[in-house]
C-alpha cells in the first residue's frame, strides 16, 4: 500500500512536472509574493486587490534602466506574471510560481532564515489566494562549518494528512560545487525508495543531471536488483551572461530544483541555451522520450536578460 501512495505521489509530481515543461517551461528554465516589504502591493495570487485579473499583477512592460546592484523581482510571459519574488532588500522571503493548472492557483514558496542562512523552505499550493488542500512539501536546511548545506529532511503533508518524508545528504567537489544529492524516501520510521541526483559541472554552469530512483530496504539500503529508473538532463549550452536568479538565495533553488529537477539549471551562473531531456523507457528495448529545447535573449548594458528575442517574456529587476 506504502509504495502505491509513493507511486502515485511520484505520477503526480511528474505529471505537474512535465506540465510546467510543456506549457511553461519557458517562464521556468529562461527566466518566479506577501511580507511587510513593499516589494510590490498587489502580489499574483492577491485577488483581493486585484480580484478581475488575478494572474495579471505587474504588467510586461520594459523596466526601468538599473546599472547597479539588482535582484529579480518578476517573470512575465504575454503579459502575464508566471513567477515573482517578494523582497526585503536583498532578503528572498516569498516566492509564486503561477501553476499551468489554471488562472488562480499557484506554488507558494516561503523562506525562513537563521543567522541571515536559509533553513527553512515551505512550498504550498494556493488557490484564488487561500491554502488548498494538497500536497505540501517542508525542507528544513543544515550547513557544515563550511558554510555548505549537508542535510536536508522534507516534511510531506497531503491536506492535514502525513505522507512521505525525505532525507537529502550532499557531495562537493573541492570548488565546493555539489556532485550528488542523495534522497532516501520513507514512511514512519522505515525507508522505502531512494533518488539520486548526480550532477556534471563545467566551470560554474550545470551541464548535466541524472536521476537514478528506485527502491530501498526498510534501513533505506537501495535495492539495485529491482528496477532503477534513470532520467538524463543535459544541458548542452550556455550564454556569458549573468543568471537572473544568481540574483536570489542559491539555497532557495537548491530546494525548488529537488521538487522540480527540470530547475537544477537555475543553480549556474550563466543561462541556459539549449538542452535534451531522456525520459526513461517505457519497456525494455523502446528508447525513452526525448524532449529538445532552446533558448534566446536580449540583454541590457549590465549583461542581465532582459527578454527573449521575441519579447513575449519580460525579467523585471529592482534595483538594491
Amino acid at each position: 500500500m506504502l509504495k502505491i501512495i509513493y507511486i502515485c505521489q511520484e505520477i503526480i509530481k511528474n505529471a505537474m512536472t512535465r506540465n510546467k515543461f510543456l506549457t511553461g517551461i519557458s517562464a521556468i528554465l529562461l527566466g518566479f509574493m506577501l511580507s511587510c516589504d513593499n516589494t510590490t502591493a498587489d502580489p499574483i495570487n492577491n485577488t483581493l486587490n486585484n480580484p478581475n485579473n488575478p494572474g495579471g499583477s505587474g504588467g510586461g512592460g520594459s523596466a526601468p534602466s538599473i546599472t547597479g546592484p539588482r535582484i529579480l523581482h518578476k517573470i512575465n510571459v504575454n503579459s502575464v506574471t508566471n513567477q515573482e519574488f517578494v523582497t526585503n532588500g536583498n532578503v528572498l522571503e516569498k516566492a509564486i510560481f503561477k501553476e499551468a493548472s489554471g488562472p488562480t492557483s499557484f506554488l507558494v514558496g516561503t523562506v525562513t532564515y537563521t543567522s541571515g542562512k536559509v533553513t527553512r523552505v515551505k512550498f504550498a499550493q494556493e488557490v484564488n489566494g487561500a491554502p488548498a488542500n494538497t500536497l505540501s512539501y517542508d525542507f528544513n536546511i543544515t550547513y557544515d562549518s563550511g558554510g555548505k548545506i549537508n542535510y536536508t529532511t522534507c516534511q510531506t503533508m497531503l491536506g492535514t494528512m502525513p505522507s512521505f518524508n525525505s532525507e537529502y545528504t550532499y557531495t562537493y567537489d573541492g570548488s565546493g560545487k555539489i556532485t550528488k544529492i542523495v534522497e532516501k524516501k520513507k514512511s514512519g520510521s522505515t525507508y522505502t525508495h531512494f533518488i539520486n541526483y548526480n550532477l556534471t559541472n563545467s566551470g560554474d554552469n550545470l551541464t548535466k543531471m541524472v536521476s537514478e530512483s528506485g527502491i530501498t530496504n526498510a534501513a533505506g539500503v537501495p535495492d539495485l536488483s529491482a528496477t532503477v529508473l534513470t532520467t538524463t538532463y543535459d544541458y548542452t549550452s550556455y550564454d556569458d551572461k549573468i543568471n537572473p536568479y544568481t540574483t536570489l538565495p542559491k539555497t532557495f533553488f537548491v530546494m525548488w530544483s529537488l521538487l522540480h529537477p527540470i530547475n537544477f539549471p537555475s543553480l549556474s551562473a550563466n543561462n541556459l541555451k539549449s538542452f535534451n531531456i531522456v525520459y526513461p523507457s517505457p519497456v525494455p528495448g523502446i528508447p525513452g522520450q526525448v524532449i529538445p529545447g532552446a533558448y534566446t535573449y536580449l540583454y541590457d548594458t549590465q549583461n542581465y536578460p532582459v527578454s527573449d528575442q521575441t519579447q513575449a517574456q519580460k525579467y523585471i529587476y529592482k534595483a538594491l
